[in-house]
């Protein structure tokens, strides 16, 4: 990391335009000597975190917002984009803007020193996140991203805040997938909130539930920016969004996870309903909620009151399931600052827990991800349904924090005025991780190169981009994922070429068999047409007799090669192959002798359909050359199926 005393700066090998940045975020923010993302007034004590299990996990980033002179828009500074965009995302009713986010001392406690987010009754014309010009948005307020700037994967992170009070208001803390961009509903479809990297046939989506855009199906290639047959998304992990109420008791906060795809509705509980024994309605398995904490909370609860959108909804950027935990009958969120801590540990023996004021409230466990199927007996048929194994998210994350606006907290008359202006008091975020992986560009989820080539989708780049501010650090294992995933892709694409030269072969063999057909459906009218050839060509023999011993020739010539060709032996195989031409060499080329054999075999019916039956017009009646005809036309039918045959050895 940049140390000011010892300006080392050259051994980065940084653009000019990344040394600038990194200089601005030592001297704006302040770099950490340890740390490049940690804020230095960070104070010593909370440079490590212990989680649940007693793992040790060191700071890894650090925003304390001390500095009062920091300027949030696009460009100005090194951690955060303060978006100016209107959020028409869940009928949203506020334009954000970035001077609506600035650090204060907060004046009811005026030895901290805060981020400021501020909500006003007064509106705003601007743009929407998908490109319309001039909408009007009845509010403002602001949210902060660290978007393609500082991303994580794996880990804990901690805010400590103070919430607005008033119906209406929806204060949120959370993480965000950044192959999306949190709010840009373009750059969301289809990715929003996948967490799943399986190719799976039994997966059916609901009718108005768009598909995973970057599916484990498709064989991505290089340029695309991602990792060929690896399912992607934008997941969203929610460390807090509250709701308090106009008199500031009995109000909530929760977190939770928004997962796609999701399982199937015998599972899904009823509205304002938690079953917890086994049957309809179970809900996710590996869920767990704590217990009373006195003077607090009756203890963790599920929020029964939201699973997710109906099945079969139409949702602009998919129908996903809903799971969420958190602490009731609160009074006091808006009057003193809690601390809202997610741990996210990835892997088959991951978790996702959160915690409040440091109390646990509820938390997920890698089985919650798993397979869920049920079957049932319908008029004697079994019919089954399942959602294939999920993963606990493993796409970096970056940082979003906002006050979003709107009726549906609080109903109609939440809005009603009491309480304008709003604010939001944010007085640190922190992240912290046992194995730094640290950046938004990870070899095994890469993200820089397709948000690049679909720039249009994500609003206005973020500037500066993380890597010109801090080095990425991602651990070995990674590269290892990265490295797997590609070989894993070598075997996949040779499996698949396989099936696909056996689905060649199969309808070479049912066009032979119609060509078969076809020729001996076809005889009778190709000896009625040598009876007439052997009158005609007698009489051209009669009338030309100095050429008719060379066409007689000729005829023997073709006789020879149509009797040869009709052999299903390798070596007049291969040599029928060449003689052909090209057709068959490359035939022979693409399937190898047993290719060339159904060849032969299917020109040689045909080749004997007019070959043997012109050569009869000198030498024996029609009748007789009819009959004699449909003999050889019947051995070369026997011929082509041996030849089949012979194939299917030789395969």
């Amino acid at each position: 990391c940049l140390n000011l005393a010892k300006p080392e700066v050259r051994r980065f090998s940084m653009p000019r335009r990344a040394l600038t940045w990194a200089f601005l975020n030592a001297v704006a923010v302040g770099a950490s000597d340890e740390c490049c993302w940690c804020d230095p007034t960070t104070p010593e004590d909370a440079k490590t975190y212990l989680d649940a299990k007693k793992s040790e996990h060191k700071l890894v980033f650090s925003d304390e917002f001390s500095a009062k002179d920091r300027n949030f828009a696009n460009g100005h500074d090194t951690k955060w984009t303060a978006l100016n965009i209107g959020d028409t995302s869940n009928q949203g009713s506020a334009f954000y803007l970035p001077s609506q986010a600035t650090v204060v001392d907060d004046p009811k406690y005026p030895d901290v020193s805060a981020l400021q987010i501020l909500t006003e009754n007064a509106s705003h014309t601007g743009d929407s996140p998908t490109g319309e010009k001039g909408i009007v948005m009845p509010f403002r307020s602001a949210m902060l991203q660290s978007w393609d700037k500082f991303c994580f994967t794996s880990g804990v992170i901690e805010f400590r805040a103070r919430q607005p009070r008033g119906g209406g208001y929806w204060p949120a803390l959370w993480v965000f997938g950044n192959l999306g961009r949190a709010v840009y509903q373009n750059s969301n479809t289809g990715l929003w909130p996948w967490s799943y990297s399986q190719c799976d046939a039994d997966l059916e989506l609901p009718p108005g539930d768009p598909p995973q855009r970057i599916s484990a199906c498709d064989d991505q290639d290089e340029d695309s920016g991602l990792l060929p047959f690896q399912g992607r998304g934008a997941t969203e992990l929610d460390v807090l969004e509250g709701a308090v109420t106009n008199d500031g008791n009995h109000s909530y906060v929760v977190g939770s996870l928004q997962l796609s795809p999701g399982i199937p509705p015998y599972f899904r509980p009823p509205m304002f309903g938690f079953p917890t024994t086994s049957g309809t309605g179970q809900w996710y398995n590996g869920l767990s909620f704590g217990p009373p904490v006195p003077g607090i909370s009756t203890g963790g609860f599920a929020n029964n009151g939201w699973y997710g959108p109906p099945w079969g909804a139409d949702c602009p950027t998919g129908c996903p399931d809903a799971l969420s935990g958190g602490f009731v009958e609160l009074n006091d969120l808006d009057s003193r600052y809690w601390t809202y801590t997610m741990e996210w540990k990835t892997g088959p023996n991951g978790h996702l827990s959160w915690y409040y004021d440091g109390h646990f409230v509820w938390a997920m466990a890698a089985e919650a991800f798993g397979e869920y199927s049920v079957c049932a007996d319908r008029g004697g048929v079994k019919e089954c349904t399942r959602t294939p194994k999920r993963q606990i998210p493993e796409e970096p994350m970056s940082i979003v924090m906002n006050t979003a606006i709107g009726t549906w907290n609080g109903g109609k008359t939440a809005l009603d005025g009491k309480h304008w202006p709003a604010k939001f008091f944010v007085d640190y975020v922190r992240v912290y991780q046992d194995v730094e992986n640290v950046g938004c560009d990870p070899p095994n989820y890469p993200t820089a190169t397709y948000i690049d080539k679909h720039a249009s989708w994500y609003g206005e780049p973020a500037l500066p981009r993380g890597s010109e501010t801090c080095p990425s650090k991602y651990p070995p294992s990674a590269h290892a994922h990265a490295a797997a995933i590609k070989a894993a892709a070598v075997v996949e694409r040779s499996l698949r070429a396989e099936q696909n030269l056996a689905t060649a072969a199969t309808a070479l063999r049912k066009d032979a068999a119609k060509k078969v057909s076809s020729v001996l459906a076809g005889a009778p009218h190709a000896l009625s047409a040598a009876a007439t050839l052997e009158r005609g060509t007698a009489i051209h023999l009669a009338l030309n007799p100095t050429s008719a011993a060379k066409q007689v020739s000729d005829v023997h010539s073709g006789l020879f090669a149509g009797a040869w060709f009709a052999q299903p032996t390798t070596a007049a195989a291969a040599a029928a192959t060449t003689t052909a031409g090209s057709g068959g060499q490359q035939l022979s080329a693409g399937f190898g002798v047993a290719g060339g054999l159904a060849l032969v075999a299917i020109g040689a019916v045909g080749a004997f359909a007019t070959v043997l039956a012109t050569r009869r017009f000198s030498e024996r009646s029609a009748a007789q050359a009819t009959l004699e005809a449909e003999e050889e036309l019947r051995s070369a039918y026997d011929s082509t199926y041996q030849a089949y045959e012979r194939m299917e050895g030789l395969r």
